[in-house]
Parts: structure tokens; C-alpha cells; sequence
């Protein structure tokens, strides 16, 4: 483990930045069981910052994959205990601190039919509470912590003990804790993602159309787009960082209006298993051929979801020089990734990207443009060489993306 300090300046940009952790709070965190200390860590400060009430959800790989390769054939389908504390403390205003750290290939070999219902059925479970975290209704935050089988994933050839603090401080870089006052530090890159945030929802493209190697997309945004990047509020103003660290000003696109052909240029790790070298063609919104060098059988599982899984839900710029992409390393995790590069998303959309979202119904928003689903799965697609441009009603266009850097200043 690194020293104390570090750990403890890495709790306070979480819990004081992440999740802006008030007097009186109550609070989740989901946690891998090999973190004990740094699980401790987070707990304290919480508190320290007035929390009412701190709760660990303790997270094992080896006991997820036990459900589908050892279970009977109707454990997939069988609500979790998890997902159950998960909606009972969503219901009591709860805040929620997810610690994504696992093994990358955890359920490697296993069925995946199983696993995909496992993840479907639990989905729908816990939407109430998915739907309020995209419309910013409570706090949340996601970030990430070394543990021994994603570190081995990312450094292959070191030791453990070496691919351990190899892990550890390209987290502290990539998160700002390296820095003399981490939290400042964060407050003053939020509010350059938010600075971009602005510039775009004030642009009101219509289209983007993307360019690179195995890629020529446009994706339709919806007539009352908005951006999100940075640090968001809840509704009662509460501010928070969905995402330490965070790189990305994003927003979610049209259901029905993208068509090309998009590249994915780097591996997704998707529940425990690998999908690599794949690509998407899609027409009117939806998926329409997929293929995959390594994973084609996951992929496939993940576009046959549900009706929403084969649209898109988010699109993010993310720059080439940010902090996370700044370490040059594939790093087989959901957060990791796709701060690390521009980026899309199959499944849910974000409510929060579209003005007056939160009074519609669930048919209002359909129609409206946004995407249903029970998952919301990015995978990158930037690279040094893709360009996103923004497309006004009229044709005429203004770089977003050019050559994997920020296009336009603030």
C-alpha cells in the first residue's frame, strides 16, 4: 500500500470533491474485499465530514463468478442481495461511492447467456435509482483503487509488488493527488470541463460527424441538447464529480439518428470478460453488424440487452493530452477508459443532458430522442488521429475533436 498521506489526500479529493459529502449524510460504499485499509480510509473521512451514517457493500470477484459457475441454471435470474441494500438505500437518500476495481477477465469461460441475465434482471431491479443517478438526483461517484489481478493486467510483466505501486501512482497522477493541494487542484479542472461544457450546449449543434481510422459517423443530437463535463448538482444543488478522475464533456445523442461506421480503439472490459478489435456499423440509430477480433460472443450479448442496447447513449470528447490519457496505458477498466479518450456509449441515456428531461414521462423522453435501457456500456474510440466535428442545421461545421485534442479554447 502507498503511504498513509497519499491515501488520505485521495479520500479527501473523493469524499470531498466526489461525492461533496455533507453534515447528516448517509452514505454506500461498494468496495473489492481485498481493500480493507484503504475501505477504512474512505469510511473515516466520510465521517470526519459529518456523515450520519457510512455502510460498506464488499465486492468479490470469486464469489460473482461462483453464481454462474456453480449455481443452479436459475441463479442468473434471481435478484441480488446487492442490488437489494442498493434500492434500499437509494429510498432512505442515500449518497453512493462505487470503488471500480476487479479482476478484468473474472468471468472468463463462464456462461455468458447466464451472466447477461443476471445483468438484466438486476438492472431493472435497481432503475429507479440508475434513472435518478443520470438525471444528477442524488450524489455519486465512481473511482478506482489498485488491486492485484487489474494491476497484473495492466503491468503483465512486473512483480506483484512492483505492479502494485506501478498502479498506485498512475492512479495519484492520473487523479491529481501528486499535486501539492490535490482539492484545489480539482476544483480548477472542473471548472475548465464545465467552461467547455457551456460552449457547447450554447453551440447547439445539430449533428456530430466523427473521422478517423475505421471511422465515418454522424450522430443526430436532439433539439433540446445539453452538455455535461465537470463537477454536476442535484436538484436541490449539491454538487458532486460523478467521475474521479474525469477528462470528458459529454452529452447523450439522438436514439434514432446515427449512422457509419465507428472503430473502437481500445479493449472494453465488459463484466468480467474481454471484448477487443470491434466495430459497429449502424443505421438509424441502430446496430446493425457488429464485429469483434477477440470477445464476438459478448459483444453480441451486450447488443441483445434489451430494444435500447443496440443505440447509443452518450458521446464524450475527451482530450488526447488529459491526465488519464497522459500515462499511455491500456487500462481494462470502465473508468479508466473511457476518460482516457473520446468515447460512446450503448444503453441509457442521460436525462440530464436534455432540457426539461425530469418533467417528461418515460414515453415523453422516447420520443424526445433519448435512449432507454437497462445498461449503459462505453467503449472508446479516440485516438491521436480522430476528429469530431460540430454540425450546425445549415451544414456548416466547427472542430469539437481535431487529431485527439481539444478543437476549440475557453
Amino acid at each position: 500500500m502507498p503511504a498513509q498521506e497519499l491515501l488520505e489526500k485521495y479520500a479527501d479529493v473523493v469524499i470531498g470533491v466526489g461525492l461533496g459529502v455533507e453534515k447528516g449524510d448517509r452514505v454506500v460504499i461498494s468496495s473489492p474485499v481485498q481493500l480493507p485499509e484503504f475501505t477504512r480510509v474512505l469510511v473515516a473521512t466520510a465521517y470526519e465530514r459529518g456523515a450520519e451514517s457510512v455502510d460498506v457493500l464488499w465486492q468479490d470477484d470469486e464469489v460473482r463468478r461462483a453464481r454462474f459457475s456453480h449455481g443452479s441454471s436459475s441463479a442468473a435470474g434471481v435478484v441480488s442481495g446487492d442490488s437489494q441494500f442498493l434500492m434500499s438505500a437509494f429510498e432512505a437518500g442515500a449518497s453512493w461511492l462505487w470503488v471500480l476495481a476487479e479482476d478484468p477477465a473474472a468471468l472468463a469461460g463462464v456462461d455468458m447467456s447466464r451472466v447477461q441475465e443476471h445483468r438484466k434482471v438486476n438492472g431493472q431491479f435497481i432503475k429507479p435509482m440508475k434513472d435518478a443517478m443520470g438525471a444528477w438526483e442524488f450524489p455519486w461517484s465512481v473511482i478506482a483503487a489498485s488491486v492485484p489481478a487489474w494491476n497484473s493486467s495492466v503491468f503483465p510483466d512486473a512483480s506483484l509488488a512492483d505492479a502494485e505501486e506501478s498502479m498506485w501512482s498512475a492512479i495519484f497522477r492520473a487523479c491529481r493527488i501528486d499535486v501539492e493541494d490535490p482539492v484545489s487542484a480539482w476544483k480548477e479542472h472542473l471548472a475548465e470541463l464545465e467552461r467547455r461544457r457551456d460552449v457547447l450546449t450554447e453551440r447547439r449543434f445539430h449533428k456530430l460527424r466523427y473521422e478517423g481510422p475505421g471511422t465515418d459517423l454522424v450522430v443526430g443530437l436532439t433539439d433540446g441538447v445539453k452538455w455535461q463535463g465537470g463537477g454536476a448538482k442535484t436538484p436541490t444543488g449539491r454538487s458532486f464529480a460523478p467521475n474521479i478522475p474525469t477528462e470528458e464533456v459529454f452529452t447523450s445523442p439522438h436514439r434514432a439518428k446515427a449512422n457509419g461506421r465507428i472503430q473502437a480503439s481500445k479493449p472494453l472490459s465488459y463484466f468480467g470478460d474481454i471484448i477487443d478489435g470491434f466495430a459497429l456499423e449502424v443505421s438509424q440509430g441502430k446496430v446493425v453488424n457488429s464485429t469483434a477480433e477477440q470477445g464476438q460472443e459478448v459483444l453480441e450479448r451486450v447488443l441483445a440487452t434489451d430494444e435500447g442496447s443496440i443505440r447509443f447513449g452518450e458521446t464524450a470528447m475527451v482530450p488526447q493530452s488529459g491526465a488519464v490519457a497522459a500515462e499511455r496505458l491500456i487500462w481494462n477498466n470502465m473508468l479508466y477508459d473511457e476518460n482516457d479518450a473520446c468515447h460512446i456509449a450503448l444503453g441509457q441515456s442521460f436525462t440530464a443532458c436534455f432540457e426539461g428531461a425530469a418533467d417528461m414521462s418515460s414515453v415523453e423522453r422516447l420520443d424526445a430522442g433519448l435512449n432507454q435501457s437497462s445498461i449503459h456500456v462505453d467503449f472508446v474510440v479516440g485516438t491521436s488521429e480522430l476528429s469530431v466535428f460540430g454540425v450546425y442545421k445549415d451544414g456548416t461545421e466547427e472542430p469539437i475533436i481535431t487529431k485527439g485534442e481539444w478543437g476549440f479554447t475557453v
